[in-house]
């Protein structure tokens, strides 16, 4: 299957993936345990803020 455009995951375990126009794909992955994912959510926020700018 051909990955053809960006998505954006939300939940413990989902992954956000980034096509770019030139056929690159960047990942962004969450970590799969519920508490830890609520403990570092600030984090992962701020990485998928910086996968998904357009700058």
């Amino acid at each position: 299957m051909e990955e053809k455009q960006t998505i954006v995951a939300l939940g413990a375990g989902s992954i956000t993936k980034r096509v770019y126009q030139d056929g690159r794909i960047e990942r962004c992955d969450n970590v799969k345990d519920v508490g830890l994912y609520i403990e570092k959510i600030d984090e992962m926020i701020e990485r998928k803020r910086k996968l998904l700018s357009y700058s």
